[in-house]
């Protein structure tokens, strides 16, 4: 038997150690696997607070620039010397301008004047996209160090860019790598960060900066997780073949990716160490163990073994525990009776107490908060469903385990720990009794923000603190999302260009706007928690006091007024809107002011020019009108004081009313075709008839289009014009064209215009017509011996003795000099145009009475007849003139028809 229980022994104490070690291994790896990434993540977090916070320091360099420093990049190199603590935040800042330019520089002694940015893609993304952004690292040209830079545009007042600024960043001295340094894990083991594409920024290994983590050969499963976006911690071997944990996290602000290597070898070399002495010990532990066994079991087993065996029945169901009562006056019969007492006892204990944890359990498991409750060394001891759900450690798992390595932040477990030593000796605490809210970290490594009630229990010589958690996330999120809200608010309110304000019931101010400052000189934050008399006076708020008054009555208020404010007359436009409760009681007013000055002189500047406008359009002898379109009907929307004395309307009554009903079905038909063509934005002018007071006028009318910026067309302008006395002008001096200025009868042109039409009614009704060319015979010498005034007073004598020897239907005109010529019409035959050429021509031969004497004169006459539409006008003209040289070669004072003899009138 006792070799029996050597071997037992020695087998359960090597199996138990090696179980328990294995189960601490695992356990151990994944702590130091938790807290390495815990670490790692503490120092991305403090990495991207450095970067946040450069980015901050530099989006502040902008603000307050003077005047003007955007077009000199002097003022702006007086801005950088200017201030010192930027400057000291970065290795160097540099301004480029908007075509990469340097244009300043805050070392100016490093002598990189010709710099140029142009096409670098820091320079040209910030320009693009007019934000500030972080480069990707390279290496400078300047100091020979890897850096990174940070860029902030600085824009004109067009919002345009004007420069870029640059920081840089030595990532060998940048003061923010200092916790990655000091919080490598162990001895051997280190932290690193790279970018996404895997180029290496910080490294152990100065030589393996800005170059790829794979340029070494091998491979490594670890770094290919963490570039294709896995953070956490992973077991894996390097390329030299070395088992490690790796953990990984990226930074918000850049992506960068922040990573830890731990050799495992290290990390587990006091458990290997432990391993070892725990068997030996086990071995030790089962060697005594056997030896006692050995020598107490011959003597102690014997009595016990009734006992044992009764006992052994008892847990069976196979007897019951009186079995126990020995009825033994020593030790054994003793142990038996307080078996017997404690199992009783024990069983009635055991029934209330599951009854009771039962009860707690229940209340517990279905409670809406996370319940915890840890001893006096921060070891949990309770764990509920809630608990679970809200900080993802399953209950098995948290059970035991320091309370601060599952929901304690790093950054807090300082202050844990100070307390939870003060809780073990006192049972007391700051926050024993109390609610607060902190942060709670869940087991994925994000924070949760928890209302968190602490009691405090005594249990035996010891204390336990127990603890409500409650997840206040939601409401967290909430009331960032209403501060955010109210941020925008301020920032819209500011930017507006009117007083903005909120003045409770008792009329003090609650909320002013930055415009106020601007518009007035008052600081709005001088004006919070003051009434308005206190601020503008008694004076100013009389004359707004009914007004206020009507908004606290949850009237609102529009009002327009003039008033005196930093030495000039301002026009104010003031709106009053009431704040009214759900129970309808007023609790204020918001109060929006505007200064409509420049918009109330244009207003009066457009209506005396209006009124200008429409003194000068009432007295034109026109009808001015504007017309638009509504409804695919044309409406006059403007008429002027003509539309009363030229047509009864009373212009007053034009606007709306459609044109149609205004011109007339007639006119308005008329009219439509070009008011079509104006509205499709061209200009359009006609002439219409119509009768004004009783007679009949020609009007003339342009539409003009009025065309908006967009190219659309608002409505057209109308301009009608009386055009009567302009045509009847224009008919006198058309016919005065026609008529010969000395004889008064046809000339040129009327002939050759008679002519055209002669012959078309000659070729339309068979009716022949004839030509008669004739002249004065020696004309000329009649103007040599009696002066020409003599010739025209011949000229003129001889034109209306030929207008009396002719037809009323036929034509008689002049030419040129002493040339006639006289269309006859409804010629018949030759034989009829001969006697009309033998009468004039003894007409003529009259004498003629002239101031200083009768004259004698006659004429020849040349005749031809037209053939019809075969011949041309020039052709018949032609044969006339042969007939009248004919006629002269006859001795003169005689007719000749062409192709007919000479003829000398009969007296």
């Amino acid at each position: 038997m006792t070799t029996v229980v050597i071997l037992l022994v020695l087998g359960a104490t090597t199996i138990v150690t090696t179980v328990a070690l294995l189960l601490a291994e695992r356990d151990m790896k994944g702590v130091i696997g938790a807290q390495q990434y815990a670490v790692l993540s503490s120092a991305a977090a403090y990495v991207d607070e450095q970067l946040e916070a450069k980015r901050a320091i530099l989006a502040t360099l902008p603000e307050g620039l003077p005047p003007g420093i955007h077009s000199e990049p002097a003022a702006l190199q007086a801005l950088l010397e200017a201030r010192p603590v930027v400057r000291a935040e970065f290795f160097n800042l540099v301004a480029f301008d908007r075509s990469g330019k340097q244009v300043a520089s805050s070392r100016p002694e490093l002598g990189e004047s010709g710099v140029e940015a142009a096409g670098r893609p820091y320079f040209d993304n910030t320009v693009k996209t007019k934000e500030g952004l972080v480069s990707a690292p390279f290496l400078s040209r300047l100091s020979g160090r890897p850096i990174v830079l940070l860029t902030q545009p600085l824009l004109d007042p067009q919002g345009e860019i004007a420069y870029v600024i640059t920081a840089s960043i030595d990532l060998q001295k940048s003061d923010f790598f200092g916790p990655i340094n000091a919080l490598r894990p162990g001895k051997t083991g280190f932290m690193y960060i790279m970018t996404a594409d895997g180029i290496l920024i910080h490294h152990p290994t100065a030589s393996r900066l800005l170059h790829h983590i794979h340029e070494r050969p091998g491979s490594n499963r670890a770094t290919d997780m963490a570039l294709k976006g896995f953070e956490g911690w992973t077991e894996a071997k390097n390329k030299d073949g070395s088992e490690g944990i790796y953990s990984y996290r990226r930074l918000k602000t850049t992506n960068w990716i922040v990573g830890a290597r731990y050799p495992t070898d290290e990390a587990f070399a006091p458990l290997i160490e432990l391993r070892k002495q725990a068997i030996l010990a086990a071995t030790v532990f089962a060697a005594v163990a056997g030896l006692l066994a050995w020598l107490l079991i011959d003597r102690l087993l014997a009595p016990l073994q009734q006992l044992r065996g009764n006992l052994a029945q008892i847990s069976q169901g196979g007897a019951a525990i009186e079995s126990l009562r020995s009825h033994r006056k020593d030790e054994i019969g003793e142990l038996g009776d307080a078996f017997y007492r404690l199992t009783a006892e024990r069983a009635e204990a055991q029934e209330r107490t599951l009854e009771s944890e039962t009860l707690v359990r229940n209340i517990l498991e279905h409670a809406p908060d996370a319940f915890v409750s840890v001893d006096a060394q921060g070891n949990v001891t309770e764990w509920n469903a809630q608990a679970e759900r809200t900080f993802g450690w399953r209950r098995a798992e948290a059970i035991g385990r320091d309370v601060a390595e599952l929901i304690v932040p790093p950054g807090q477990r300082g202050a844990h720990a100070a307390g939870m030593m003060r809780f073990a000796g006192l049972g007391a605490g700051p926050l024993i009794n109390n609610r607060v809210r902190v942060s709670a970290l869940h087991r994925d490594g994000h924070e949760i923000p928890i209302e968190l009630s602490i009691g405090a229990l005594r249990h035996g010589s010891a204390f336990l603190a127990t603890a409500f958690l409650h997840d206040v996330s939601e409401r967290v999120a909430y009331e960032e999302k209403i501060a955010a809200g109210e941020r925008r608010a301020r920032m819209i309110a500011d930017s507006m260009p009117a007083l903005v304000a909120y003045v409770d019931r008792h009329r003090r101010y609650q909320f002013t706007n930055d415009h106020y400052q601007y518009l007035l000189g008052l600081d709005p934050r001088s004006m919070l928690g003051r009434t308005m008399d206190e601020v503008f006076g008694p004076a100013v708020y009389r004359r707004w006091e009914d007004k206020i008054q009507a908004a606290l009555r949850g009237e609102r208020v529009h009002e327009e007024r003039e008033s005196e404010q930093m030495g000039r007359t301002m026009h104010m436009m003031v709106d009053m809107v009431p704040d009214v409760r759900p129970d309808g009681e007023v609790a204020g007013f918001y109060l929006m002011s505007m200064d409509i000055t420049h918009r109330k002189n244009a207003e009066l500047t457009q209506a005396a020019s209006e009124k200008r406008l429409r003194l000068i359009t009432d007295h034109l002898p026109a009808l001015i009108s504007y017309i638009d379109r509504d409804d695919r009907k044309y409406l006059l929307r403007f008429g002027n004081a003509t539309f009363q004395r030229w047509l009864g309307i009373d212009p007053a009554s034009l606007s709306a009313r459609p044109l149609q009903e205004v011109m007339g079905a007639t006119g308005y038909r008329h009219c439509l075709p070009y008011l079509k063509r104006a509205f499709g934005n061209e200009v359009v002018c006609f002439e219409l008839r119509a009768r004004l007071h009783g007679d009949l006028r020609t009007l003339e009318t342009t539409f003009v289009p009025d065309v908006r910026p967009d190219g659309s067309v608002a409505g057209v302008y109308a301009l009608t014009q009386d055009m009567s006395r302009i045509k009847a002008v224009e008919r006198q001096l058309i016919e005065l064209a026609r008529i010969d200025a000395l004889t008064g009868i046809a000339n040129r042109r009327k002939f050759e215009e008679a002519l055209d039409q002669a012959t078309e009614r000659s070729k339309r009704h068979g009716r022949r017509i004839a030509l008669a060319y004739l002249d004065i015979d020696n004309f000329k010498a009649i103007n040599d011996s009696l002066g020409h005034g003599a010739g025209d007073e011949v000229l003129k004598e001889f034109a209306g003795r030929l207008v009396g020897a002719v037809r009323a239907v036929d034509l008689v005109a002049r030419l040129a000099g002493d040339e006639f010529i006289v269309l006859f019409e409804d010629v018949d035959q030759a034989g009829e145009a001969a006697q009309l050429a033998a009468k004039i021509v003894a007409m003529v031969r009259d004498g003629f009475m002239l101031a200083g004497g009768p004259v004698k004169v006659t004429t020849s006459v040349g005749i031809a007849l037209y053939h019809g539409e075969g011949e041309s006008q020039a052709s018949l003209i032609s044969r006339a003139d042969r007939a009248l040289y004919a006629a002269k070669r006859k001795g003169r004072d005689c007719y000749v028809v062409d192709g007919g003899l000479a003829q000398t009138a009969a007296v």
